[in-house]
């Protein structure tokens, strides 16, 4: 560095620096030199007065402490810096400074002139505290984003109820609060506990509209915070006493209708702040989106596999229920009965009461075979007049003829019952498979049946039994 030209230079600095600085005799600790940020941060209304102090003067108890210390290091190693303390002169306040202090001139004795650099900290702490807030808050908000990144991509292409799962926990983790749930609300309006993180034991149900926090946001469709369940009076609290919990926050799930409701409770109260309830509606806003995604999909599967007229599942769900009834027929020791069903006389009550009336005539002939059969087994239709159903775990024939006669009479009984335009029956072909079987066996088996059941006249049943 090049040399300052002259000194005046150097003190126009010290005059304008906003540190205290100031030299002293080592010995005596008389001030020779003190800058005016010096003179104002200490009350000593001008140089001249500072100038009849002396550097023991400057410092309060607590900084004459380190006399001792700062006179060694400055005569072992030249310089000491730290943490001490100053006084007010006026108001007698301690002054906590950052101090640099270094030997400006020696003699052949030691040390003799001692400059001084300070910065007063008074304002440090608050300065450190909002410093530490603001990284504290930045790396909440990088957590936050993270979070909702995650759940994002899960949402995109995973399983339900891992993103259910991953919204719970992560709604747990950033706020804090000692459990987080979600419950998906069914039609009576009672909510179901679908993921849980927290301590055990898990919540199975929460009680709908006033009856519980969660059901109260369900109901109402709005975000519903507590901040402390002794003085709430909107809902019941007894589930959060019971789980000793005394705050939390609800939010709803789904966008149109509710679908759910996002829970995180905490055992202590709480005031839950704008940012906790920003993070959770983007969390509710993942999983609304989740949701929508995984029913639209859930009902392109479903139209691809039902018949849009009866409701019933269509050829390419029957097949799929054949072949897995025939494939686990073999490890149970029982068989499949396959009941093939055709409408009689189909084209005659099209042609008189049109296809409006054909329709109505397939739509009654679904219900009454979905009421005739077993709860497991499986009614399709296959198309047009032809209804096909697949029996798993059956014993034997009797049991699949019982089948097909409890069909036929359930018909003849809405004929005798009901005064319909045309009288609507069916004949019945039926099958049982063997240990070799295929689905094109059997379903040929059931079909050549179901012919001779036609031939016998509207209305009837025939088992297969090789001979035809």
């Amino acid at each position: 560095m090049e040399a300052l030209p002259d000194s005046g230079m150097l003190l126009a600095v010290l005059e304008h620096t906003p540190a205290l600085v100031f030299v002293s005799e080592f010995v005596s600790g008389r001030i020779v030199y003190v800058n005016p940020a010096g003179v104002g941060l200490l009350g000593l209304g001008d140089a001249v007065h500072a100038y009849a102090r002396t550097t023991a003067e400057l410092f309060t108890d607590v900084g004459l402490v380190q006399a001792r210390e700062v006179e060694s290091a400055l005569v072992e190693r030249g310089e000491w810096n730290g943490l001490t303390e100053f006084r007010h002169f006026v108001t007698g306040e301690p002054i906590p400074m950052l101090i640099s202090t270094f030997v400006l001139q020696y003699t052949r004795t030691g040390p003799s002139l001692i400059a001084s650099i300070a910065q007063d900290r008074r304002g440090a702490e608050v300065d450190e505290q909002r410093l530490h807030r603001a990284l504290g808050e930045s790396a909440y908000r990088a957590r936050e984003q993270q979070a909702i990144a995650d759940l994002s991509q899960l949402a995109v292409g995973g399983d339900l109820d891992e993103l259910l799962g991953a919204a719970a926990g992560a709604a747990a983790a950033l706020m804090g609060v000692q459990c987080s749930s979600i419950a998906q609300m069914s039609d009576d309006g009672a909510l179901a506990v679908v993921a849980y993180r927290g301590p055990e034991p898990s919540p199975t149900v929460f009680a709908p509209g006033r009856g519980s926090q969660p059901g109260f946001a369900a109901a109402s469709g709005s975000v519903i915070v507590c901040a402390d369940r002794v003085h709430e009076t909107r809902f019941s609290t007894v589930g959060m006493t019971g789980r000793g919990l005394h705050s939390g926050v609800c939010v709803p799930i789904g966008s149109e209708a509710v679908w759910g409701v996002l829970t995180a409770h905490s055992r202590r109260p709480r005031e839950y702040t704008d940012r906790d309830l920003t993070f959770l509606r983007s969390v509710t806003a993942v999983l609304s989106a989740a949701i929508r995604r995984i029913e639209a999909e859930a009902a392109l599967v479903h139209q691809s596999l039902h018949d849009p007229l009866t409701g019933l599942p269509n050829r390419a769900l029957a097949r799929r229920r054949l072949d897995e009834a025939l494939d686990a027929a073999p490890r149970g020791g029982t068989r499949v009965a396959l009941l093939l069903v055709d409408l009689d006389d189909f084209k005659i009550v099209n042609d008189s009461l049109g296809h409006a009336g054909g329709d109505d005539a397939l739509i009654v002939l679904a219900r009454h075979l979905r009421s005739a059969v077993r709860p497991g087994d499986t009614v399709a239709r296959l198309g047009g007049d032809e209804f096909v159903v697949v029996c798993e775990h059956v014993a034997g024939a009797t049991e699949a003829v019982a089948i097909a006669a409890r069909i036929t009479g359930s018909l003849a009984d809405l004929n005798r019952a009901e005064s319909l335009d045309w009288p609507i029956s069916a004949s019945i072909g039926v099958a049982l498979s063997d240990p070799e079987c295929t689905r094109e066996e059997l379903v040929r088996r059931a079909d050549s049946a179901m012919y001779r059941a036609k031939a016998a006249g509207p209305g009837g049943y025939a088992l297969y039994d090789g001979t035809f």
